[in-house]
């Protein structure tokens, strides 16, 4: 009998154990949930490792009180990696976005005016009184096109960044 209450306690705690477990490692996938993860995660390793602990004592069957220490293991190790990246500075992630979204308009409108600025060169013509009202509204619209195009790549960029 007293053989019998042994092994339904090592059991018993290998079945709560692999519960917190599974339980842990499906919250630990949910983003900004997983994190409380933990919890139950720490519970079920020290459950876990207790049954194994007295499994060993007896010589007695080992697979579900391993199953519930690896699943537990897995699931706590995800949730503090969420814990992990939660504590890290979220505005240097903004940072780096931020200034890759720069560098990559800076050097798209770079290109862009370049171009710009080889059209207008082949279609200057020496500037006098008569023809100097001409090249300003040339001018003029073509910075206003240049400047739509611009105003177009930043709304793409952002819309990229808020999709992800």
């Amino acid at each position: 009998m007293e053989e019998n209450k042994i092994s339904n306690t090592r059991q018993g705690l290998g079945i709560a154990g692999l519960v917190l477990g599974i339980i842990t490692l499906i919250i630990s996938f949910i983003p900004c949930i997983g994190v409380w993860a933990i919890l139950p995660g720490i519970v079920a390793i020290v459950l876990s490792a207790i049954g194994f602990s007295q499994a060993n004592k007896a010589n007695a069957a080992k697979g579900l009180v391993i199953a519930a220490l690896i699943i537990s293991i897995i699931g706590t190790a995800i949730a503090s990696w969420q814990i992990y990246i939660f504590k890290s500075d979220p505005s240097k992630m903004e940072k780096k976005i931020e200034k890759a979204r720069k560098e990559e308009l800076d050097d798209e409108d770079m290109k862009e005016l370049e171009e710009a600025m080889e059209e207008l060169e082949g279609e200057i013509e020496e500037v006098s009184e008569e023809n100097a009202e001409e090249i300003g509204r040339a001018a003029g619209k073509a910075l206003k096109e240049f400047n739509d195009e611009v105003k177009k790549a930043n709304k793409e960029l952002e819309d990229d960044t808020t999709d992800e």
